[in-house]
């Protein structure tokens, strides 16, 4: 890892104005399809963000969603990834696998609170390099759309979800899960 970066582990609402910034911008750079209205999310605040910096400028970012979720009927404690971003110029160079091996490094002394780590991806190869596995389930989540509740939707998934086992509890496939909140 290049000496210059350094990780911040911080609560959303902890963010300053510099890094609300920079977390906007990183977002229009990875997503340019999509319209956030400078906003640093997509659906919904995380809870936390995990920070990459090199120097004063931010590199690399994930957002965290810590909730209860159930799978088949039974309570899970997922730690959810979301908006995982590396800026272009430091794309392709370990910089993403370095920002989630960071991440095992600040839970691995909270297993007892976390069962799962749980993301949705298009890119597979790159999360299984990482530990995580694709999983089938029958999902029911919140919808949201531009600040709109649209209900609840469900529908099954073989082709997206992700989890990673932190905890002693197992995550069967083809299960039903209900992710009691917005989808990632």
């Amino acid at each position: 890892m290049n000496p210059e970066f350094k990780f911040e582990f911080i609560d959303e609402f902890r963010l300053n104005e510099n890094t609300k910034s920079q977390i906007a911008d990183l977002l229009k750079i990875s997503f340019p399809e999509e319209d956030f209205h400078g906003r640093t999310y997509f659906k919904q605040l995380p809870h936390y963000r995990l920070l990459m910096w090199n120097g004063k400028l931010l590199i690399g970012q994930l957002g965290l969603d810590y909730r209860v979720m159930t799978h088949n009927k039974e309570p899970i404690r997922v730690m959810g990834i979301i908006d995982l971003m590396i800026l272009p110029e430091y794309q392709k160079k370990g910089n993403g696998t370095l920002l989630l091996k960071e991440l095992d490094n600040v839970i691995k002394d909270h297993k007892e609170n976390i069962d799962f780590l749980f993301l949705v991806a298009d890119h597979h190869k790159f999360y299984e390099n990482c530990g995580y596995r694709l999983t089938k389930q029958h999902v029911k989540w919140l919808t949201i759309e531009e600040h709109i509740n649209y209900g609840i939707q469900e529908k099954e998934f073989d082709d997206c979800l992700m989890v990673k086992q932190v905890g002693d509890k197992k995550w069967p496939d083809d299960g039903e899960l209900d992710m009691m909140g917005y989808w990632y």
